[in-house]
């Protein structure tokens, strides 16, 4: 929907162009509409078809499939709804409430949020005289938190928490990051200008697909079970999904046999391997990969 002023401007810039938006709209819910459009002085009638229909959006999007907010789901939410309209009917079904386990969401089933981090984001947002320089900011804020937040707002200058930063996340805490990495391997130097912060997991998911897939035979190995993510993605960019199943008689291991056999049908079937995923831990499966998986995931990669 436009807002007025959008609107105006629409329709100035149509209208500088010997247009006019049209007088009236008929059969406004069909998939073409009747109006009468004024160009050069004279009047005509013409039909136009809507441009977003189930008929011409991207057959891709017709065909993903995305089981997180699927029919079990839906279905959920209509007993949700039944539950909320009951005018306190007890005897709908045996149960009073319904807990949604379709997606990672701890909050939502009463995981208590992490104290130390919503302290400083809070203390990076606030003014400084209402925040990190208060008189009384010790007894409101933890000392850490009061240090993190200086910190990261002298890193982040005049621009602050609300600016948009560098496309691969503000310098400060891919540094942050790659001294982490360091020195957990050991003092295997990371670089910073190699890491990028995205918006979640599935973000960058999302970016590192994209630029997997070329075309539709590039394709992307993936372990079932899986989380429906990648299998919905691959299909909305047109790749091919290859998946290898896990084997559940060993916790949900790798049984390198399977893997080999789901990349040969795929060469067989004219598909470019691209990548490989690896979920650790696993998600659906909450499985732990073994030693014995990377050994032979290493020789089957190398």
């Amino acid at each position: 929907m436009f807002h007025k002023k959008s609107l105006s401007a629409f329709t100035l810039c149509i209208a500088s162009m010997g247009y006019f938006l049209p007088r009236k709209v008929v059969n406004a819910n069909s998939s073409s509409s009747t109006f009468n459009v004024k160009s050069g002085g004279s009047s005509s009638s013409s039909t136009r078809k809507k441009s977003l229909t189930m008929d011409t959006i991207s057959d891709k999007l017709i065909k993903m499939e995305y089981a997180v907010r699927g029919p079990v789901v839906n279905a959920a939410e209509e007993i949700i709804d039944e539950l909320r309209n009951s005018d306190g009917k007890t005897d709908i079904y045996p149960f009073d409430h319904v807990t949604l386990a379709n997606i990672g969401n701890p909050h939502a089933v009463g995981q208590k949020a992490l104290t130390w981090p919503r302290q400083v984001l809070a203390l990076c947002d606030l003014p400084d005289e209402c925040g990190i320089d208060h008189p009384q900011a010790d007894l409101l804020f933890p000392r850490d938190a009061i240090r993190r937040a200086r910190e990261i707002k002298a890193n982040l200058g005049v621009a602050g928490t609300g600016a948009y930063s560098h496309s691969k996340g503000a310098r400060c805490f891919r540094e942050d990051i790659a001294a982490f990495l360091e020195k957990r391997d050991g003092g295997v130097t990371a670089d910073d200008d190699n890491i990028f912060l995205t918006n979640g997991a599935s973000n960058g998911i999302s970016l590192v697909l994209q630029a997997l897939i070329a075309d539709n035979k590039s394709g992307v190995m993936v372990p079932i079970p899986q989380y429906p993510f990648y299998s919905a993605t691959i299909t909305l960019l047109g790749g091919q999904f290859v998946g290898y199943y896990l084997d559940e008689s060993k916790n949900w291991d790798l049984n390198i046999q399977t893997l080999k056999e789901a990349y040969l049908k795929a060469q067989q079937d004219g598909i470019t391997v691209k990548g490989l995923v690896l979920i650790n831990p696993g998600n659906p499966t909450g499985n732990f990969s073994s030693l014995s998986y990377y050994l032979h995931l290493h020789l089957f990669l190398y």
